[in-house]
């Protein structure tokens, strides 16, 4: 995690979570790149910014970091925001993010709204495999999560991951966007971590992981 260190991203990200948590909007926007405020920061940030009841960081990995905010009011309750940190004259800001959120599915389903429940398809079905993936872990299910893998995800990370499942003490899905979510998993006196994962559809239909990355805090790296 070197990156991290060298750009401050860490500290940064402790300064983004802290403004948005107190409304903050001018650290908000000396903390992120001009091009990003435009085309996106100033809406998206100003928005959780505005219902922002506690915010805070879960954790880093490269130059990304993941921030948590409850929101009270907002379209969502809680919004996950990945964002990814470039040096400007030394200075870390964001240059780009993606906004995690968890949908309701009875609620869109009853809408009625043909449109919106198939636009919200991949992320609804995403959400019940990333839950599905939770509870399994939460279980310390070795054969339950194991399930969900893809055959290029065993290969890559399970000799890694097996052996930490034993480890688990519970897990949560957080949010998802699109066919991506994050589970944060707690293990026994060893902190936590976020994983996002990546669903794929297998050849039988299933949502299987095809990918992960983990984010953790500077204590567990």
């Amino acid at each position: 995690m070197e990156e991290v260190a060298e750009l401050g991203v860490w500290d940064a990200a402790g300064r983004m979570a802290a403004a948005l948590g107190s409304g903050d909007l001018a650290t908000l926007r000396a903390l992120s790149a001009g091009e990003f405020w435009d085309r996106a920061g100033r809406e998206e940030l100003s928005d959780v910014a505005r219902h922002a009841v506690a915010a805070g960081l879960l954790g880093a990995l490269g130059r990304r970091t993941l921030l948590d905010a409850e929101t009270r009011g907002a379209e969502y309750p809680r919004y996950v925001i990945e964002q990814q940190w470039t040096a400007i004259e030394r200075e870390p800001v964001v240059e780009d993010q993606r906004l995690f959120t968890l949908a309701d599915r009875a609620e869109i389903e009853a809408s009625g709204d043909a449109d919106r429940i198939e636009r919200m398809g991949t992320k609804l079905a995403a959400q019940d495999a990333g839950r599905a993936y939770a509870a399994a872990l939460a279980r310390r299910d070795a054969p339950g999560a194991t399930a969900l893998w893809s055959s290029r995800f065993a290969e890559a990370h399970g000799a890694d991951v097996l052996p930490r499942l034993r480890t688990v003490s519970d897990a949560a899905l957080a949010a998802a966007v699109g066919p991506r979510t994050l589970v944060r998993v707690w293990y026994a006196n060893a902190g936590d971590e976020t994983a996002e994962l990546l669903w794929r559809p297998s050849s039988d239909g299933a949502l299987r992981i095809e990918g992960a990355r983990t984010f953790r805090r500077p204590e567990f790296w």
